[in-house]
């Protein structure tokens, strides 16, 4: 029996929002990988249907429960004034 690592997607967005993302996983010990960082931000309509959410972040199947922990705090912390309530 062999142990294969199955990667997940957790976030697609703009490369600033990706980066910040990648670095707050990484910084909660949660290794993340970016995936069309540079086409994305060159020419995000090639690999994304509209050019939107171009920047993919993947982690391994095991650190998806406290990935989306970590992201749904951030998203919680980070609400503008303008949001509706």
């Amino acid at each position: 029996m062999t142990n294969k690592l199955e990667f997940v997607e957790i976030f697609a967005g703009e490369l600033w929002q990706a980066e910040m993302i990648k670095e707050m996983l990484e910084d909660n010990g949660i290794q993340a990988y970016m995936k069309n960082e540079l086409m994305g931000n060159i020419a995000p309509w090639i690999v994304s249907p509209g050019g939107t959410a171009s920047v993919k972040i993947n982690i391994s199947t095991s650190d998806y429960a406290r990935s989306k922990e970590l992201i749904d705090e951030l998203n919680s912390n980070n609400k503008s004034p303008f949001d509706e309530e």
